[in-house]
């Protein structure tokens, strides 16, 4: 099943490693640089010319430290369209985000950087724990003819 998943991203690499996971499972990708493109391309896409909203998104990947407007923020906004949409939190702060996670609806879940492309997908399509662990049995060139376990990386934002 195809999802279409709505990113913010500011850091390109990681963005870019997102995408190509997720487009190379057969979804459709959206990425966005920070939480204010990303509720703008949200509300894009969601609004339909009689004015109402239809859900567009299965799922909207955030980064929580982003320039302009963080992850929590951008998640309030895209809630205050439609209160069920899922969020998936992509973050290196992780406890912060859980903290946090109590103001909005409870769709939301966080994963902590870094991670492998398993977990992501694993996430992203709802996989039950059994599937993960089969799919890491496997070894992820012969699960999705690409090398390598993880998402890269980049440089701590910290400092």
């Amino acid at each position: 099943m195809t999802l279409r998943i709505l990113i913010a991203e500011d850091y390109k690499d990681l963005a870019d490693s997102y995408k190509v996971a997720l487009e190379g499972r057969g979804h459709e990708v959206i990425m966005t640089g920070n939480g204010i493109e990303c509720q703008r391309t949200y509300r894009q896409y969601t609004k339909q010319v009689d004015g109402q909203i239809k859900p567009y998104f299965d799922v909207v990947i955030l980064d929580q430290n982003m320039p302009g407007m963080n992850g929590i923020e951008t998640a309030k906004e895209i809630q205050k369209v439609n209160s069920t949409q899922r969020i998936l939190f992509i973050t290196g702060y992780g406890i912060e985000v859980i903290q946090k996670l109590k103001q909005l609806t409870s769709n939301a879940a966080v994963m902590n950087k870094p991670f492998t492309v398993e977990a992501l997908l694993a996430e992203v399509e709802g996989w039950p724990v059994s599937k993960l662990r089969e799919m890491l049995k496997k070894g992820l060139k012969e699960w999705d003819g690409h090398t390598g376990t993880s998402v890269p990386v980049g440089p701590s934002r910290a400092g």
